[in-house]
């Protein structure tokens, strides 16, 4: 198994798992090849030598849900065949979603992640966009495994649009009132939905599934994508989390809950405080308690009660079994606020 610092919370997202499936084969192999993933990718941040090495190495291994992976291998599962090995694809997911997590945080200026404090913020923002570059690189190294299956095109179309739709939510920053809820479901579609979505698609195609029966599963992947980031939404408005709650207001990132309190017709006030940068902490503060006492937050959760139920829906056509209960427990928990 791995060492590293938090690797206690390594396996935060599977409790459900846990749960359900203690003692089968699927949870017993799922926790060994978990192991081998973060083996390799301590091995990788290793290799980058220097402070480099530190930082990665704290950032890899601190913890994190490791969705992406978990969904790919349980997919992988589904598919039916073990020709193929899933701990490079594992790998390549996790070091894509990692390295998205250090630029957006020099991009957000965010001092704090799982609990702990950036590369940006400890090293400055040159050492953290090399160190997101690192991972990369690392990733692309992994790419021949899948040459191909079609998994290669997938994750290249994948970072386009992460690319694309981080681009768009940097020229609507703090602009109020050319926002809109369609525009934000398009947005975390590309930011969030499609890693998740091609992780279970890539996962399923690796373990020897046809590529048009993996559809199914990137559905799945894709409506369990925006309700995670649906529940991401709700907590930045509580202390739940590893971060400073309120940092998407701060920001001028209008998420579903501000964006709810918007169409409704806000009073100018908040209008003008939603614009405004370099809000103080007060302001957010106010701002926050604006959006609970409005109710958006109650209309978010059905939203993410509905996503949710749709996911669920896309496992339909599949045989029932471990790997199967294991995604619909995973995203009804989601749901629950139980992952």
């Amino acid at each position: 198994m791995c060492s590293g610092p938090g690797y206690v919370d390594m396996i935060d997202t599977n409790r459900v798992i846990e749960k359900r499936i203690k003692g089968s084969a699927l949870y017993r192999d799922l926790q060994h090849v978990l192991g081998k993933m973060c083996e390799s990718l301590g091995t990788m941040a290793e290799s980058a030598g220097g402070r480099m090495k530190t930082d990665l190495s704290a950032m890899l291994l601190s913890g994190g849900k490791r969705l992406r992976p978990i969904l790919a291998y349980v997919c992988y599962r589904m598919g039916g065949s073990r020709e193929k090995d899933i701990l490079p694809l594992m790998c390549m997911l996790e070091l894509m979603h990692t390295a998205s997590l250090i630029h957006d945080d020099v991009v957000d200026a965010a001092d704090i992640r799982r609990g702990r404090s950036t590369i940006n913020s400890d090293r400055g923002d040159f050492a953290a966009v090399q160190s997101g570059d690192f991972l990369l690189a690392k990733a692309m190294e992994l790419l021949h495994t899948y040459k191909g299956m079609g998994i290669n095109e997938m994750l290249a179309d994948v970072s386009y649009n992460m690319t694309i739709g981080e681009l768009k939510q940097q020229e609507v920053r703090y602009r109020y009132g050319i926002q809109s809820v369609a525009a934000y479901y398009d947005l975390i579609y590309k930011k969030t939905a499609l890693l998740l979505a091609a992780s279970c698609w890539c996962g399923a195609v690796a373990g020897g599934m046809r590529a048009e029966d993996a559809l199914c599963l990137y559905n799945y992947g894709e409506k369990l994508g925006i309700a995670f980031q649906l529940r991401d939404d709700m907590i930045d408005y509580s202390d739940e989390s590893g971060k400073i709650p309120g940092q998407d207001l701060k920001n001028g990132v209008f998420t579903l809950p501000a964006l709810i309190l918007m169409e409704r017709g806000a009073p100018p006030a908040i209008g003008d405080l939603l614009m405004k940068q370099n809000k103080n902490r007060d302001e957010v503060q106010s701002l926050m308690e604006y959006v609970k006492d409005s109710g958006a937050l109650e209309q978010v959760e059905s939203a993410l009660w509905e996503k949710s139920r749709e996911a669920v829906d896309e496992l339909n056509g599949f045989a029932y079994g471990p790997e199967k209960k294991a995604l619909s427990d995973l995203v009804l928990s989601l749901a629950e606020n139980r992952a």
